[in-house]
């Protein structure tokens, strides 16, 4: 019980880190990032929040309060959304870019009841946490700095942002095996980690209606069961 306790603190402190840090971006970064300052912004949370894999996997020691925090944090971003909140806080007047922040925890609470009912290891959920949180805020970044062609009419994924997605996912599924999962790295291992890398931007890409933090994490905890 110590380590939930312990685990809600750090993870609120964590949360507030971040959502000050990305403030600090929409405030003082415009200079630096121009018109991405808002993107970058919520990236900053995106990114930063996902490394709450590491207080759920060393500091708690139960699905359940973790679960609880999440659902909390869920119901204070989607509150924070409706009222306008998140829009002031991430510096664009879109409610609906934003609710990719609310939709993020809903897929984190999903893997780890997935784990818990034995569809899954600890190395799966750190894969689906991180290579959300790195991976597709890296891409999001780098798809708006660099110019690429779109993947095609049905999406707004260009090339540029789906193969950092990759590379991400790569290095995230190699890490997440080695160093929770315990197996040795080897060249099947990289093998195995690009096709769930690929298999991930695809679910990225052809996810429609904006939902691909959820499909996404779903996706890539489930596809760990083979790596």
């Amino acid at each position: 019980m110590h380590g939930d306790v312990l685990g809600l603190l750090l993870s609120f402190i964590l949360i507030l880190f971040c959502i000050g840090l990305s403030f600090l971006v929409v405030k003082y970064g415009r200079r630096l990032f121009g018109d991405s300052c808002s993107e970058v912004a919520r990236k900053v949370v995106h990114i930063g929040v996902s490394n709450w894999f590491f207080i759920y996997c060393y500091v708690f020691e139960t699905d359940l309060w973790p679960i609880l925090g999440l659902a909390f944090f869920t119901l204070a971003n989607a509150l924070m959304n409706v009222t306008g909140m998140l829009s002031v806080l991430m510096g664009q007047d879109s409610k609906a870019r934003n609710w990719g922040l609310v939709q993020y925890p809903v897929s984190i609470i999903i893997v780890i009841l997935l784990k818990h009912f034995g569809l899954g290891d600890m190395a799966a959920v750190g894969c689906a946490v991180l290579a959300m949180g790195y991976g597709d805020g890296l891409a999001s970044i780098v798809g708006k700095a660099v110019k690429s062609k779109r993947l095609g009419s049905w999406t707004k994924k260009t090339y540029a942002g789906s193969i950092t997605m990759v590379c991400i996912t790569m290095i995230v599924v190699i890490l997440m095996k080695v160093f929770v999962g315990g197996v040795s790295f080897t060249g099947t291992l990289v093998l195995k980690a690009a096709l769930v890398a690929i298999f991930a931007a695809l679910v990225e890409a052809f996810t429609l209606f904006g939902l691909d933090n959820i499909s996404v994490p779903i996706a890539i905890f489930l596809v760990m069961r083979f790596v």
